[in-house]
């Protein structure tokens, strides 16, 4: 008994180490240090400074970048989500050999490298003759989206008891409104945790933005586009890193407080 209670404090220790050391810690340095007043990162602290802020969102290009990815997200997300819920409720409720291949076919893309994928859809745009734009980045990341909702709302789905769902038709509701009164609420939380993921990763991503974009850039690509080619722009970085760092927290902590999550 002592040996696993000492196994439990330990795993404790080392979990929150690691997640400190690697993740808050150089989260912190962000936050301190895009206030400190100096034109680039050094270690040194000479003196509390707005300045990078207000630099910051006075540039078009930056405001222009965080739009961008604001709009790609949050067009991801919707559309995601309304293309995926069906597919999940099968997945979790189909049978046979056809619903194990509908589940590979779906889930295929969750597993392919993002690169691949970018790098797949610029040549199928190209092939096509598509222009490369907002909305083709967003339906790029659409891609990988659905399968991570399914993955998401899966578990949930698979935790309701149907006999629940067959009461109610029994005590005279119709399947909507058995959908709507009974099962609804209850994934709701689910729905809602699969598209804070959803939309985090859509606003970040990186990889197939890059292959899928046109002239427009993303928050993500435009950090890229500028690191190591502008002087003075690490401040920048880090003060509009500090602000989403701050909002994302301020937003996360009412929905959690809410009880509006489900699996964060």
């Amino acid at each position: 008994m002592e040996t696993s209670r000492l196994l439990k404090i330990a795993l404790v220790v080392y979990t929150a180490f690691t997640v400190g050391f690697f993740i808050y810690l150089p989260v912190a340095v962000i936050i301190v240090y895009s206030f400190n007043d100096v034109p680039f990162f050094i270690p040194e602290w000479r003196g509390f400074t707005l300045e990078w802020f207000v630099k910051a969102f006075t540039r078009r290009d930056v405001v222009t970048s965080l739009w961008n990815s604001l709009y790609i997200a949050v067009f991801t997300t919707a559309v995601s989500l309304a293309l995926a819920i069906p597919p999940t409720f099968y997945v979790v409720r189909g049978r046979g050999r056809v619903k194990d291949l509908y589940m590979l076919y779906l889930m295929l893309p969750f597993v392919i490298p993002w690169i691949i994928i970018g790098v797949s859809l610029y040549i199928f745009y190209w092939y096509l003759g598509i222009e490369k734009s907002l909305l083709t980045a967003a339906l790029g990341h659409i891609v990988y989206s659905i399968p991570l909702i399914v993955t998401l709302l899966a578990p949930r789905l698979y935790s309701l008891d149907p006999d629940i769902e067959r009461a109610s038709m029994d005590l005279g509701a119709t399947p909507w409104q058995t959908f709507r009164y009974v099962v609804f609420p209850q994934v709701f939380p689910a729905i809602v945790s699969a598209a804070i993921i959803t939309f985090i990763w859509s606003f970040d991503n990186f990889v197939i933005s890059y292959y899928t974009l046109g002239g427009e850039l993303t928050w993500p690509v435009w950090v890229f586009s500028v690191i190591g080619k502008q002087r003075n722009i690490f401040p920048v970085v880090m003060a509009v890193s500090t602000v989403i760092i701050l909002v994302s927290t301020v937003v996360i902590a009412y929905i959690v407080k809410k009880g509006y999550v489900d699996i964060l």
